[in-house]
């Protein structure tokens, strides 16, 4: 079904970017992903950035401990926090299975901020 417009002669229910392009065929499809794939590894092969090992972050390792580690100022606020989430939750609810919940983001917490510290 065609429909004849003032700037395009549309065929309904195409997308207007299919009007502007021609879709690749298989053969076309197959040399781009050859091509992008060459290209891929021509570049990590050529540059020994890529493949370097050095730890660029190794200086600031205390500052993330003191920051995010087991002990840290956030930690604590992220208790606080916790809790007087699970007080508005209870006071909505009237539900102590709040509180079970508390406990086990507290200890998802401890576990989470001991492997970032």
């Amino acid at each position: 079904m065609s429909i004849n417009g003032s700037a395009l002669k549309v065929v309904k229910g195409w997308a207007v970017a299919s009007l502007f392009r021609k879709p690749l065929n298989f053969i076309q499809r197959k040399k781009l992903m050859k091509h992008s794939g060459l290209i891929l590894i021509s570049l990590m092969a050529s540059h020994a950035a890529f493949a370097a090992g050095g730890d660029l972050l190794a200086a600031q390792d205390s500052t993330v401990t003191d920051t995010f580690g087991h002990g840290s100022s956030l930690e604590k606020y992220f208790y606080y926090a916790e809790i007087i989430m699970a007080l508005f939750a209870y006071i909505r609810s009237r539900s102590p299975m709040v509180f079970v919940g508390l406990v086990m983001v507290i200890i998802f917490t401890r576990i989470g901020f001991g492997l970032a510290g």
